[in-house]
């Protein structure tokens, strides 16, 4: 169903660059005022994350080339391809809230498996 709401392009490039709501709260804030002087407090504020996730989502969207910081502001990475695909992200986003949250938490349940804490091993 959620394959439906969240077209192919749009859902790849989430699965791709997207690790949480907070990345693209962010991106699409700084996308949609890009003559905003935008620093981490400031998105933080507008997210309603903490400074601390606001700063971990911002510096992953910059090692994904989608995003650059100079001197504590972060602007769009405005190559042709990045507007495009953001303003597309920012009309599903718009229409789909529930569909796109779900491809981003979807990824985030495929990441590596975590060790079960209570699986005994033989040896006790």
């Amino acid at each position: 169903m959620t394959m439906q709401y969240v077209p192919g392009p749009v859902r790849k490039f989430i699965l791709e660059h997207v690790a949480s709501v907070a990345q693209i709260e962010a991106l699409l804030l700084i996308w949609s005022s890009p003559e905003e002087r935008w620093g981490v407090p400031q998105i933080a504020a507008h997210i309603y994350t903490s400074e601390t996730e606001t700063a971990k989502a911002l510096h992953g969207l910059c090692a994904d080339g989608l995003l650059v910081c100079m001197d504590g502001v972060f602007c769009l990475n405005a190559s042709a391809e990045n507007v495009e695909m953001i303003r597309n992200l920012q009309e599903v986003y718009a229409r789909n809230l529930i569909q796109v949250t779900d491809v981003i938490h979807s990824n985030s349940q495929n990441g590596p498996p975590t060790a079960d804490p209570f699986r005994l091993r033989k040896d006790r």
